[in-house]
């Protein structure tokens, strides 16, 4: 359709002034439709051209991400190769035995408390009725006594199982003293991969960040990425949240 000002132009010409104004008139309404049709042009390849910034921005965002997964997956490789040896190891065995061991140990020593103290209670109430070898007091030292043994693992107790975690939140286990591995109660029994960014937690505070760098059935070690405060220690227990997943 002609704009407004065409069409009037068009019938004053019309109406009496010539059949050359009504040409002139007709040329001049030719040339603003062209000029109408190259703007609309114009518009259009503006439009197209900041789409295809949108699109190369989103490219090289794309390749910058990639070429960072990259980089961090090489800088594991190469901090791996630096060790001088495979930081897992003996397989799955070893490290579940470890951090069976570790609370198993923990355990160990609370009921070794709780059976010292018993010990001394019961000794002191024996030695003062010693005189008259009451026989309760002497069963109740020799209990409090077996009862030691087994806090010392002198008798035999079933060791716990290894408590593992899940992909989305599992728990440091061991560390490795020379390397600062983290050895964490995740594997591949889990979907865990090498790559995966982990938050590292003491409670529900947050303090700094980890990454997967090598993955056995049920148990994964990790490198420490970054902590805050700088001078942070990770800690046996300390608990890991999943960040980010590699792509495939």
């Amino acid at each position: 359709m002609l704009p407004a000002r065409h069409i009037t132009l068009l019938a004053h010409a019309a109406l009496g002034f010539g059949a050359g104004t009504v040409v002139a008139a007709a040329q001049e309404v030719r040339e603003g439709a062209t000029l109408s049709e190259a703007d609309s042009l114009r518009l259009e390849v503006a439009k197209l051209r900041r789409q295809n910034e949108v699109l190369a921005d989103t490219v090289i965002e794309a390749k910058r991400s990639e070429a960072e997964a990259a980089q961090q997956l090489s800088q594991i490789k190469q901090r791996l190769e630096a060790l001088g040896k495979n930081l897992l190891d003996g397989g799955d065995d070893r490290l579940v035995q470890a951090a069976a061991e570790i609370q198993l140990l923990q355990e160990r020593l609370e009921a070794t408390e709780k059976a010292a103290m018993s010990l001394a209670s019961q000794t002191q109430e024996f030695v003062r009725l010693a005189v008259v070898v009451d026989p309760d007091a002497r069963l109740r030292l020799e209990t409090s006594i077996r009862a030691l043994d087994a806090a010392l693992g002198l008798r035999h107790k079933p060791r716990p199982d290894l408590k593992t975690g899940s992909l989305q939140r599992a728990q440091v286990v061991s560390i490795d003293a020379e390397s600062g591995l983290l050895v964490v109660n995740i594997g591949q029994n889990h979907q865990c991969r090498i790559g995966m960014t982990y938050s590292i937690l003491r409670g529900e505070r947050p303090y700094g960040k980890a990454i997967i760098a090598d993955v056995r059935k049920n148990v994964a070690g990790a490198f420490v990425e970054q902590l805050d405060p700088p001078n942070e220690i990770v800690r046996l227990g300390d608990t890991i949240l999943l960040e980010t997943q590699p792509q495939r």
